[in-house]
């Protein structure tokens, strides 16, 4: 913290004679002393920063990006005072940034490169002398986690593990001024794996995990037959950094997984989850498929599945085998199919096979001819994700009409006094859009017609 001791007014030096010193002699003690100190505080920091946790200093150290304020605080006597009362203490002040600058007791800043930056803080007391003050503002790289080996899924590791299992992984972000610790995490529960910490090591290293993979029993207790069920471990990352301030920033690494191998089988088995992507009844759903080999070849067929279904199967170790799954019931889903290789003596879960529902919602009058007085009827179809209810609207000549939808059947009240435009919109649980059309409703008396669709132009939307 820089200071000085405002001077008393120099005058002109005159012989007086002397005499002893009364009540109103000035004493070095009545001169206000000075001071000023630079704070670093959140941008949207409401209040004085010095009654705050934020503390003074020549040093600070904030993330790339974030947004901050840097102010200058002054002191008078040793104490702080406001923004509002220092005010009389100063004729100007300026802030060189990087070799930028600015005239403001708090200056708005984001830095957008990593590395060291100097601020300098120079006031022009109202006597007309200077005070300076300089500090460092450290923008730290974002740290990053980048787990390397086993490759996450690798289903190869030896459940006996007899000559151990290294676990490795790359660090960046961490800046000179900052040092840097590694936990490393593993369970056999993949969400239990931030609760398992292994040990603590530097994090330029890699750990060798020892000891038998194999797991003896399942979560319920029951033994694990190794030549049909192998053992998965998830495994994880955590970086403390430090700088020297002793401030910590975590870092995280994503959640990998690594099995081991089937013992005495030289055969694999997939494991397929499949699900009908948005659907609201998935229960009406009924899968089938296949396993095709790389010659086009049936390796297996697969019927009466069950939507949100796990298709397990063994096969014999090969290259680009395609799995085609198909909705027989709710058809507008149609097929999904995916690719995959089976090394021998492994078990392999893929990630979820979704089928998708690409069909627009299809509607049709129930009648195009009815009584004037009677309600008019709609149905909105959709073999697939589900009409969506909520997105369901009906405007006649714009205006919104109230509706009910039960049963695949829209009913509303006939507005329509002689010729009218009616306007349906509809939407299914996967986001498909009925056609933007709309259809004539003509009233002749006590008969109504509907004819329709016609296409919507653009200027009538």
């Amino acid at each position: 913290m820089k200071h000085k001791i405002l001077p008393l007014l120099a005058v002109s030096f005159i012989s007086l004679p002397l005499v002893s010193c009364s009540d109103s002699e000035i004493n070095s003690s009545d001169v206000p002393e000075i001071s000023q100190s630079i704070f670093v505080v959140p941008e949207n920091f409401q209040g004085e920063p010095y009654s705050s946790q934020y503390t003074s200093s020549d040093k600070f150290y904030v993330k790339l990006n974030e947004k901050i304020r840097i102010c200058g605080v002054y002191s008078i006597n040793g104490t702080y005072v406001s923004a509002e009362t220092s005010m009389n203490y100063y004729s100007s002040h300026k802030w060189t940034i990087d070799n930028s600058e600015a005239s403001a007791t708090s200056v708005y800043c984001t830095f957008d490169k990593v590395g060291v930056h100097n601020v300098t803080f120079e006031t022009i007391d109202h006597l007309g002398d200077t005070l300076y003050s300089k500090a460092e503002i450290y923008v730290s790289t974002p740290p990053t986690i980048t787990l390397q080996s086993p490759a996450n899924n690798y289903n190869l590791v030896d459940g006996e593990n007899k000559n151990g299992l290294e676990l490795s992984w790359s660090i960046s972000g961490i800046d000179p001024w900052e040092s840097s610790r590694c936990i490393v995490y593993a369970s056999y529960d993949r969400k239990t794996v931030w609760d398992s910490p292994l040990g603590e090591l530097d994090c330029e290293g890699s750990v060798n995990l020892l000891g038998k993979l194999d797991a003896d029993n399942n979560e319920f207790g029951d033994p694990i037959n190794h030549s049909v069920n192998n053992t998965t471990i998830y495994w994880s990352v955590q970086a403390d950094i430090k700088n020297e301030t002793g401030y910590a920033e975590h870092a995280f690494s994503e959640v990998f997984s690594f099995s081991t191998k089937l013992k005495d089988n030289d055969s694999a088995i997939v494991e397929i989850p499949v699900s009908c992507n948005s659907s609201q009844y998935p229960e009406k759903s009924i899968l089938t498929g296949a396993f095709i080999s790389a010659t086009g070849d049936t390796l297996s067929k697969i019927s009466k599945i069950k939507n949100n279904a796990i298709v397990y199967q063994t096969l014999a170790h090969q290259s680009n085998i395609k799995f085609i799954v198909c909705d027989n019931v709710r058809k507008e889903f149609g097929c999904a199919t995916t690719v995959f290789n089976l090394a021998p003596s492994t078990r392999t879960r893929l990630d979820t096979l979704f089928l998708q529902d690409k069909t627009k919602p299809n509607m049709v009058p129930a009648k195009t001819e009815l009584p004037t007085v009677s309600k008019i009827q709609f149905y909105i179809l959709d073999n697939g994700a589900g009409v969506n209810v909520s997105k369901i609207q009906a405007f006649m000549n714009n205006d919104s009409l109230v509706t009910s939808f039960d049963d695949y059947i829209l009913t509303f009240t006939n507005t329509c006094k002689k010729e009218c435009n009616l306007i349906i919109t509809a939407e299914d649980y996967a986001h498909n859009k009925a056609p933007d059309v709309y259809w004539k409703v003509k009233v002749i008396g006590s008969e109504t017609k509907i004819t329709g669709p016609f296409a919507r132009l653009e200027e009538d939307q």
